[in-house]
């Protein structure tokens, strides 16, 4: 039983520096951002372009997929955390497209310890969520999307003993409008009924079945196309129905035709970094690059991200 408590504390512990203030609750993971460009521009995505990430910030976006693309991406991150990513997205004519995504995320080096102090063992953690986005465009100026995600969590240390899993499945809701041809609002509802359900009668004497409930995030953006051909701004305001409210701000300049340098605040926290595109066995592809420093004295992140489109 202690020991029981110990693993779940640990992991408390661990993983409330996902996400800033929402840390602490459920799902931490979901919330930190997604690929290495809207990490590197303050994890911001709500108006932006389509691209392979936009089921995670606006499904709305899915609907003017052009073609199909494959995501890749893998966040190297402080206390032996890493988070990976890998989608498939694809243009429905004539105006629709949808997105087949999963993120996997999980915690390395965590040790359990019996109640005299003796080490008893590595403890495995993974978290999963797979996404299935739908974007549909109903003008040239007008989007909706909607994204339904299908959620697991595993804690166990190898034994009988301790096997704790949960599953739920959460909604987002999202839209875009074409303001002016350089300014694009966009609006994303997230975690609507997402939460994790386990049973953990076989965990604890006194179990039963325990729920826990993601924040729900509003999301509101602008990304503008500047006069200036190599200059792009974007800026997300978040409200959590957990947390306090947040700023994200991101702006992009753009080097000759291949080369495009970052940087953002994600809500005081600095971004940085840089992308480039290139022609790969015919297809044409994106490597993105971003830098994420310390939340809470933990540690910098490194994020690693590769779009292919065909």
């Amino acid at each position: 039983m202690k020991k029981n408590i110990l693993i779940i504390v640990l992991l408390i512990s661990v993983t409330s520096v996902y996400a800033g203030s929402n840390g602490g609750y459920a799902g931490a993971y979901l919330r930190m951002g997604l690929g290495a460009k809207s990490i590197a521009l303050g994890n911001t995505g709500v108006a932006a372009p389509a691209n392979a990430y936009s089921t995670f910030y606006n499904p709305a976006a899915v609907g003017n997929m052009e073609g199909r693309q494959a995501g890749l991406s893998y966040s190297f991150l402080s206390l032996d955390r890493h988070v990976s990513y890998l989608s498939f997205s694809m243009k429905v004519p004539p105006g629709a497209g949808f997105t087949l995504g999963w993120i996997e995320s999980g915690v390395g080096d965590l040790y359990s310890y019996n109640s005299i102090g003796e080490n008893t063992g590595e403890i495995n953690h993974s978290a999963n969520t797979i996404y299935f986005s739908f974007g549909r465009t109903f003008s040239e100026k007008f989007s909706l999307g909607v994204s339904i995600k299908i959620l697991f969590e595993s804690i166990n240390d190898g034994t009988d003993q301790f096997d704790y899993n949960s599953k739920g499945v959460g909604f987002d809701f999202g839209l875009q409008y074409k303001i002016l041809p350089q300014l694009t609002l966009g609006y994303q509802l997230r975690d609507i009924n997402s939460k994790l359900e386990a049973n953990t009668e076989k965990i604890f004497e006194r179990g039963g079945t325990t729920v826990d409930r993601f924040p729900v995030i509003h999301k509101i953006g602008l990304y503008y196309d500047s006069p200036l051909p190599w200059l792009r701004v974007y800026y997300d305001y978040e409200r959590s129905n957990k947390s306090a409210d947040k700023h994200h701000i991101g702006v992009e300049a753009l080097q000759g035709n291949n080369l495009a340098l970052r940087a953002g605040l994600n809500d005081g926290i600095l971004t940085f970094g840089a992308g480039m595109d290139f022609q790969f066995m015919g297809t044409r592809s994106f490597l993105d690059y971003a830098f994420l420093s310390s939340v809470v004295d933990e540690g910098s992140s490194h994020i690693f991200s590769w779009q292919i489109g065909f």
